[in-house]
């Protein structure tokens, strides 16, 4: 499951995919308008900025824009921005490497692996091909 702070994030990036190339956003009127605490949103956007996901700008009339349109920010860039881990099982990592079993089991005839070895593949693939512009 997704952390509360990558959810936040997601949402946060919403506003700003939405008002994407009009003017810069407060991050007091998107922690209002998505009702998350601003001391917490600050260190999400830190975060963000560092990867180059968003740009800042100081100020009494500062705020925040995305770096760069809403269809080419990926949400698993998002995810993953935030040192989010979304593996379904911890013998495979979002890319669908794998790692040694836990349990010690082969993993060729792992059960479980296969199965949701497949599915975390499709969500990787899902979470490649969304952008924030899929959330306006």
């Amino acid at each position: 499951m997704l952390s509360r702070k990558t959810r936040y994030a997601i949402m946060a990036l919403s506003i700003l995919a939405r008002e994407y190339g009009r003017d810069i956003v407060p991050m007091s009127s998107i922690a209002r308008d998505r009702h998350i605490p601003q001391r917490f949103l600050e260190g999400i956007f830190l975060q963000l900025r560092n990867a180059g996901l968003l740009e800042s700008t100081r100020g009494v009339s500062g705020g925040y824009r995305l770096s760069s349109p809403p269809g080419q920010i990926r949400i698993l860039d998002v995810i993953l921005a935030l040192g989010e881990d979304v593996e379904l099982i911890s013998c495979m990592d979002i890319c669908g490497r794998a790692s040694d079993c836990e349990f010690g089991l082969d993993r060729e005839q792992c059960r479980i692996r296969t199965l949701f070895g497949e599915i975390q593949e499709q969500m990787h693939a899902t979470l490649l091909r969304k952008t924030l512009s899929d959330l306006i």
